[in-house]
């Protein structure tokens, strides 16, 4: 097996002697492409060198950890304060188990905007560095598993044993397959064969991943039929409503409240992020202010359970828009654009904004929706600072950058969305999210590369030995975890935290080692092929 070798590659790095020149970061920042793979809304290093001219890389460092400082606060934000209660509320409304609801519903909307933009990164007329697409994606599997079972672990769940093989089981044979078709090498601009073998693959993926999701929902939906308490529905009172009410819905009108009281309480981000820290409180409550009007938030300790119309029916004007730096294609943002803007109208047509909807888990799917789009968007700004100051601080290798220091943010939602679960005592919903996550990454990688066009003539071999060494990594985490929850009579304990994080620690020296030419890498007893 051959493997990329980015040591040849033109990095975005200068020799220590030149960063306090201005003048030579700037020329890299623009002369390098490499400097600017993963700008989403601003390429820092051209703003900061080129048009403030700021002389020492100190100074860079600084204003990059108070723009993470940002960032994570706004992620904090929107994670807790309105992802969680939307996440909460449809798992409460889906007619499933709430493991099940959360597998099935976590993913596919925390990942949403994530899968449907388009990776420049792969576009090989720009820059050929579709090794690095893969290297975030294993970097990610290997996290989410960590930090999602670190997480769990810190609490304590003991997990059905069913529920545990039968996930683990998916995950581990989707993984497998994985990597068997990723080590070939795929001539695309040759070979017509191989173009049909990837397409083979991938829907050997995607039928699999789809029998998967299937057979969960089947069976967690039998278990809630049959676990259900059906009660009596009570008899509402048709007489005593308003004109129009039985047109409009089952609920009737609040008339004890105002629509000015409902919007106060929504934005009243004081308020509702009562458990934060004062000063925290104080320092968010202008940008929860901005968010509150066109995020829903449907929870149960809100007026109307958080029923907020006029909030509906602008996060659908606004959420094409934050759609646009994701790299839609004009045709798919134009879809996007036209079915948004017309729920908007239905919504402010057919609602009353004093009388909750029937069917309110809809708007709690918004809010997620609309969440989840912002939260990528900020995890990607994290990744992009994050590159750019690595690189030119320590000249890493950017598959190692890829491996080991993206997914900060994605996987600071992670654990808020599962310590939050947990304080409100959803045990199998916190399990549900950390499957949920590793299996949609595992299933749909392959898929993404392909359609991303990440396979081009320009690149046949996606992995670097660094990416091989953590996919080693990764069946090492999966297979013990399963053996010391097993052995714990299914319990997550504190022993299997203490060993994950021996085990990070010795990953993350193998691979500081590795780049400083210690020791060789787990993958470099084969020859190397230089493929980026």
């Amino acid at each position: 097996m051959a493997f990329v070798d980015f040591s040849a590659l033109n990095r975005c790095s200068l020799p220590k002697e030149s960063f306090r020149n201005a003048n030579e970061t700037c020329g890299l920042a623009r002369s390098t492409p490499s400097c600017g793979s993963f700008v989403y809304l601003m390429n820092y290093l051209d703003v900061f060198f080129c048009v403030f001219q700021l002389p020492t890389i100190s100074t860079y460092g600084l204003i990059s950890a108070i723009l993470l400082m940002a960032n994570l606060s706004l992620l904090f934000m929107l994670t807790k304060y309105f992802f969680v209660p939307n996440l909460v509320a449809l798992i409460k409304f889906a007619p499933m188990t709430m493991f099940g609801s959360s597998f099935l519903l976590f993913g596919p909307i925390f990942f949403a905007s994530y899968y449907n933009s388009f990776w420049e990164i792969c576009d090989p007329r720009k820059l050929n560095l579709s090794p690095l697409q893969f290297a975030k994606m294993m970097g990610d599997i290997m996290r989410y598993i960590l930090i999602g079972v670190m997480v769990i672990c810190l609490q304590g769940y003991r997990v059905d044993g069913v529920t545990l093989w039968s996930s683990m089981s998916f995950i581990l044979t989707g993984m497998i397959y994985l990597y068997i078709v990723v080590k070939k090498s795929y001539n695309v601009h040759l070979i017509v064969a191989d173009l049909y073998l990837i397409k083979f693959r991938v829907t050997v993926f995607l039928y699999t991943f789809i029998m998967v999701l299937l057979v969960i929902f089947v069976v967690s939906h039998a278990t809630f039929q049959r676990s259900e308490v059906k009660s009596k529905q009570t008899q509402e009172n048709y007489e005593e409503m308003d004109s129009g009410d039985e047109i409009l819905g089952k609920y009737q009108k609040q008339r004890a409240f105002s629509r000015r009281e409902i919007w106060l309480g929504a934005v009243n981000g004081y308020w509702n992020m009562a458990d934060s820290n004062v000063i925290y409180r104080v320092t968010m409550m202008p940008a929860y202010f901005v968010l509150s009007n066109f995020i829903p938030v449907i929870s149960k300790d809100r007026i109307l359970i958080g029923w907020n119309k006029y909030a509906s029916c602008l996060g659908l004007v606004i959420l094409p828009i934050i759609c646009m730096p994701h790299g839609f294609k004009a045709v798919s943002w134009l879809i996007v654009l036209l079915t948004c803007w017309t729920l908007s109208i239905l919504t402010f047509i057919s609602t009353h904004s004093l009388r909750r909807p029937d069917n309110i888990w809809i708007f709690a799917l918004l809010g997620m929706i609309i969440s989840s789009v912002s939260i990528n968007l900020l995890s990607r700004e994290i990744e992009n600072i994050a590159y750019q100051y690595i690189s030119l601080q320590f000249d890493v290798l950017p598959d190692m950058t890829a491996l080991m220091y993206f997914g900060v943010g994605e996987m600071f939602s992670e654990s808020i969305v599962v310590r939050c679960l947990q304080k409100r005592k959803m045990w199998d919903a916190t399990f549900g999210v950390v499957m949920s996550l590793v299996t949609y990454a595992i299933f749909l990688a392959f898929p993404l590369l392909f359609y991303q066009g990440c396979y081009n003539p320009k690149c046949s071999i996606i992995v670097t030995s660094a990416t091989e060494t953590t996919i080693h990594f990764i069946f090492l985490i999966l297979t013990t975890s399963l053996l010391h929850i097993s052995l714990s009579g299914y319990e997550f304990r504190m022993s299997l935290l203490i060993y994950l994080l021996v085990l990070t620690v010795f990953y993350v020296t193998i691979q500081w080692m590795t780049h400083y030419s210690w020791i060789l890498s787990l993958a470099t007893l084969h020859k190397s092929k230089n493929n980026g």
